[in-house]
């Protein structure tokens, strides 16, 4: 009779210890997740978010106490988040795509030199800063769409990680005035995701700033040329084309912090289409007894000499092809799409030679 008592006893205890411990273990597994959801994210000063953090925005939902997490898909306009859900990062924080005229506190902001300050919980390794505002006319009424938008700012990163402050000079439009929406697009080098943030604005026009700035100008988008210049620090894809001293490359396998032209894994595809070989010195002209062959004259419209024709049986994800007297330039992963046919945000995009 004993045994039969004590023997039940014993599991009675055993069983609290698994209990015990299995809790426990969902305690610490709890902890590290939301530690890990906590430090992966962040915010822009006197964003649409951090006035719902500092409650001078209401009823914004849970993204009042984490303004920092507003994470959807990346590579934004391309791909990204849906339109409609862009102030939410893709439906996690339905109430910032709340949008009327009189929704959110808007921010006061003069057009010209402006700095913004993204406020990190923790860094990541990064893309690129895109900052894009709503163009003149668009609808206050309606939920934000790409169409709306126009970007003016952008910095490139190519994989390096940022401080935990990080300030962006651009030059705000000094076009237009009254209620306007940026967003700005923190894309993550090694995830498919960004964070985005969303500035209410009243803007006024400064009499003191161009109406347009030169070309160049802190943050210009269009600074940077159609193909990338190489970056030491930056991984590469098989088959991802750069510029390197005036030569395009293109990345046979995965490479980082091979130069160009020192390594057998970048393939010399040609000179740089931007900056055509000098012409003959005019003092020096060819000799006439010599005249080039005109059964074989040259196709300026020619792209083939230095990039191949477009194979609609190919599978490309960044190179450069000749299509119709046209460069273009794959812009992701992409089979079967003709180039010159996929539209703005498309799968290829011209390149300018």
């Amino acid at each position: 009779m004993t045994d039969q008592v004590f023997i039940p006893h014993k599991l009675s205890k055993l069983k609290v210890l698994v209990l015990t411990a299995g809790a426990m273990l969902m305690v610490i597994a709890c902890s590290l997740l939301l530690a890990e959801r906590a430090s992966a994210h962040g915010w822009v000063e006197n964003s649409r978010s951090d006035l719902c953090y500092d409650k001078v925005n209401t009823n914004c939902g849970p993204v009042m106490y984490e303004p920092w997490s507003i994470e959807g898909r990346g590579d934004f306009p391309e791909i990204g988040v849906p339109d409609g859900q862009i102030a939410g990062g893709g439906g996690a924080f339905p109430a910032l795509d709340e949008q009327t005229q009189d929704r959110w506190t808007k921010v006061d902001m003069k057009g010209g030199p402006y700095t913004f300050h993204w406020d990190m919980v923790a860094n990541h390794s990064t893309n690129t800063w895109d900052y894009y505002i709503t163009r003149k006319g668009w609808d206050p009424n309606s939920p934000l769409k790409r169409e709306d938008l126009e970007l003016f700012c952008r910095y490139e990163d190519n994989g390096a990680i940022p401080p935990m402050d990080v300030y962006n000079d651009c030059f705000i439009p000094n076009d237009r005035e009254g209620y306007y929406v940026i967003v700005a697009v923190w894309d993550i080098f090694d995830t498919v995701n960004a964070f985005y943030q969303v500035i209410d604005v009243n803007l006024t026009i400064d009499p003191t700033q161009p109406t347009v700035p030169a070309p160049g100008f802190p943050g210009d988008p269009d600074r940077f040329g159609d193909i990338p210049q190489w970056v030491s620090i930056r991984p590469y894809l098989e088959g991802e084309i750069v510029l390197h001293e005036g030569k395009v490359w293109k990345a046979r396998w995965w490479t980082r912090g091979q130069e160009p032209g020192t390594h057998e894994v970048w393939e010399l595809v040609g000179d740089d289409p931007g900056n055509p070989t000098e012409p003959t010195d005019p003092t020096e002209p060819t000799d006439p007894t010599e005249p080039t062959d005109p059964g074989h004259p040259t196709d300026p419209g020619d792209h083939g000499n230095h990039y191949p024709a477009w194979d609609a049986s190919k599978v490309y994800t960044n190179e450069i092809v000749s299509h119709n007297g046209q460069l273009w330039q794959a812009q992701w992963w992409t089979q079967g799409q003709e180039p010159g046919t996929t539209g703005q945000w498309g799968a290829w995009q011209p390149v300018n030679p």
